[in-house]
């Protein structure tokens, strides 16, 4: 293998996309380009918007260890305009809150209790899965994930916290379960986004083969034992990537309802069905009949659901927040 030292000297080439190539071949080392971080660190204060955005990728490649080389660069006096806010934002991509020291973490804390006053919540995108229980006790809430207390946030980062776990890949073991956001109280719920470090490793320890099957089992535990705790609680599943979508749905201990697109699709719905579907297709059915274009009969048909549609029916609607959601306490990243 190269010498990845041949690359330093196009870390100050005048051409901003020569910069940002040569940071991008110090990412795909990884750990390793630790050797490189004082070299690279100028580059979180460069010019150009892509190249500030690579260098803090490259960081984050490099992971937990280049955490005290940002933190002192954090705490000198900034040689370069946006050089220390840049080692904030690669602090932030390696661990969030905990990978700050305890100057910037107060800072961080002070600002998103003023964020936090009069915050109105926004419609969050949605790629992967969340609990809805009805509850404002958010104590009991993270005693039945097991999670800690976590640090305080607004919805908006929780929400982008969530979303940046799940389409951003380090390379780095664990990333799965590194962080779960648990909402307010939204219109009476509380929101769970993610999975316990617990069942995340119950489903991947399943393997390639078993994953699907790993997912239902947990999902079916997890609400069932929600619901006998709260009375009521819920799933969903839904992908930005493909038409995927499902929902959980269980009440006083028991799952009342389990349904997942693509399992229909292959074999079939096991059904019974949930009140809360009533009046729409689900997604693996047709929506047209046999003889639907035989003369001139107009034919209604009903719209596909889909997991927010139900969840607009039995909880709330993550990504139909906005001014009319009441809101009580505050957001927490565990």
């Amino acid at each position: 293998m190269h010498d990845p030292a041949v690359y330093l000297p196009l870390l100050t080439h005048p051409h901003p996309k020569v910069r940002a190539g040569a940071l991008l071949a110090f990412q795909r080392l990884g750990e390793a380009a630790l050797a490189f971080a004082d070299r690279l660190t100028p580059s979180l204060g460069d010019a150009d918007t892509e190249v500030r955005r690579r260098a803090v990728w490259a960081f984050e490649a490099i992971g937990g260890a280049a955490v005290p080389v940002l933190r002192r660069l954090r705490r000198s006096p900034a040689p370069a305009p946006r050089l220390r806010a840049g080692a904030l934002e690669a602090l932030a991509a390696i661990g969030g809150p905990t990978a700050l020291d305890e100057p910037d973490r107060n800072a961080v804390r002070r600002l998103t209790r003023i964020k936090q006053i009069g915050e109105v919540p926004e419609g969050i995108h949605l790629c992967g899965s969340w609990y809805a229980v009805p509850t404002a006790d958010r104590r009991a809430v993270l005693e039945a994930f097991d999670l800690d207390t976590g640090e305080p946030v607004t919805v908006r980062t929780g929400a982008a916290a969530w979303n940046h776990d799940h389409h951003v890949w380090s390379g780095r073991g664990h990333d799965a379960c590194a962080r779960v956001f648990v909402s307010p109280v939204l219109d009476g719920f509380t929101l769970v986004f993610g999975d316990s470090s617990q069942d995340t490793h119950r489903i991947e320890d399943a393997g390639d083969d078993g994953r699907d099957e790993a997912r239902e089992r947990v999902v079916r535990q997890r609400c069932a034992d929600l619901s006998r705790r709260f009375g009521a609680a819920q799933w969903y599943g839904t992908s930005c990537g493909d038409g995927w979508t499902a929902w959980c749905v269980a009440e006083d201990g028991e799952v009342v309802r389990y349904y997942d697109a693509y399992d229909a699709e292959e074999s079939g719905d096991d059904g019974p069905g949930h009140p809360a579907e009533a009046g729409y297709l689900l997604p693996h059915e047709g929506g047209f009949p046999e003889d639907a274009f035989d003369g001139d009969n107009l034919i209604a048909i009903p719209d596909t659901c889909y997991a927010v549609d139900i969840a607009a029916r039995l909880s709330v609607d993550p990504a139909s927040l906005g001014a009319a959601t009441q809101v009580r306490a505050t957001a927490c990243s565990p």
